[in-house]
């Protein structure tokens, strides 16, 4: 499977996407296997992984990690001092030191691969894609028996693609409901897991080209049952109701109620219960606006990481013959009503998000325009938030190709 041909339901195959979120999706964990050994050899390999770990400068304690039997090598036993690429004193990890470990069975854990290479960004697109989060990739690497973590839960969706040797995951009956990565939760310890995690409901042998989904909250653990096991595991995060409150919150502050002082104690519990209804109805009047629903969609849109977005020469070389675009509605343009920025032409109007409106003008103004041109006048929008919004104007026949 190619970069582009990577797809959630090349993923997840073949379970289709329909079964999968009926059935499972944050509901139950799923074991795909596969009869393909090599499904995921393009998203990872050992090869791949030789060549990331060979780019030594990108590597420090944090995103290169060591386990013996679930506890974690001290750093400076297989790192070594050296100047980071920020001109930075700090600790490099040492190839010697660190395949001396590994030889003693230490497992080897790769944090935050998922940009390194064209495979498992391929990978964590579809996931962020087809599912709407935040997408992270950590390697991990086992020996026979060995284990690197005892039994947790995470506080994402695990996606878990397997890529060589054999490992058994047990998956226990004890579900957290939404846990997040706060510290309360972290501080949490090896008696609270033991209580809640339960029985074990499932063994699984994961083989290379199998996929094992996990539920955020789902107590698991996995152990090495072959010489060089090696998995990758990609965690999904989405927006949560915290995300709301602090779109809330930066909106409800710039409202003078909100910083208001409680009424004094001599005006009595009356007073104060009034105070806190003016609260609560200003609060629900902001929730259910439609700046703050413009506010979550804009957030909702750039709720991922961006990998890549070079493709030289022909990046270059392609430019010559992009794709122009031209205003077609001579009427367009911005204004603002009450608060809320309008496009508006003879055929009507729209509200738009605040931060697409200085962009709108530039291309009103501009009237002939290229993507790239788009893109590098307006540094506020993202790559792909400028391409959604060239779709929506060519949908509303605002604009068109030339």
């Amino acid at each position: 499977m190619t970069n582009k041909n990577i797809t959630f339901a090349n993923l997840i195959a073949p379970i289709s996407e329909d079964e999968f979120f009926k059935k499972f999706h944050d509901t139950k964990f799923l074991h795909i296997r596969s009869e393909n050994t090599e499904k995921f050899t393009n998203i990872m390999s050992w090869d791949i992984l030789t060549n990331m770990l060979n780019m030594t400068s990108v590597w420090s304690p944090t995103s290169l990690g060591l386990y013996l039997d679930t506890k974690p090598i001290p750093s400076d036993q297989y790192c070594r001092p050296a100047i980071d690429r920020n001109n930075n004193p700090g600790l490099q990890p040492d190839a010697e030191k660190v395949i001396a470990f590994l030889r003693q069975g230490a497992s080897l854990v790769a944090n935050d691969v998922d940009a390194l290479n064209p495979g498992s960004a391929g990978a964590a697109n579809a996931l962020e894609s087809r599912l709407g989060g935040r997408v992270q990739a950590n390697l991990y690497c086992s020996w026979n028996q060995h284990q690197a973590f005892d039994t947790h839960f995470d506080s994402h969706e695990v996606f878990a693609m397997h890529i060589a040797g054999e490992k058994v995951w047990r998956i226990y009956e004890g579900r957290l409901e939404n846990p997040i990565a706060d510290e309360t939760t972290k501080r949490l310890g090896a008696e609270f897991h033991h209580k809640q995690r339960g029985q074990v409901v499932a063994e699984i042998t994961l083989k290379p080209g199998d996929l094992l989904y996990i539920p955020r909250g789902q107590y698991h653990d996995a152990l090495a049952s072959s010489e060089a096991a090696m998995h990758l595991t990609f965690g999904l995060t989405h927006i949560i109701g915290y995300d709301v409150l602090q779109i809330l919150f930066e909106t409800a502050m710039k409202d003078p109620l909100f910083r208001s002082n409680i009424p004094l104690p001599e005006k009595g519990p009356v007073s104060q219960k009034k105070w806190l209804k003016e609260i609560a109805e200003q609060l629900h009047s902001i929730t259910t606006s439609d700046e703050i629903f413009d506010k979550l969609t804009s957030y909702k849109d750039n709720f991922h990481y961006f990998r890549g977005g070079f493709d030289l020469p022909g990046d270059i070389l392609e430019h010559k013959s992009e794709k122009r675009f031209k205003v077609v509605v001579r009427s367009l343009k911005i204004k603002k009503d009450n608060g809320k920025q309008l496009l508006s032409s003879e055929k009507g109007e729209v509200v738009v998000p605040n931060e697409v409106a200085t962009p709108l003008k530039w291309i009103i103004n501009q009237g002939n325009f290229s993507l790239s041109e788009l893109v590098r006048e307006n540094p506020s929008l993202d790559n792909d938030s400028c391409r959604k919004l060239i779709e929506n104007l060519l949908k509303m026949k605002a604009i068109s190709s030339v």
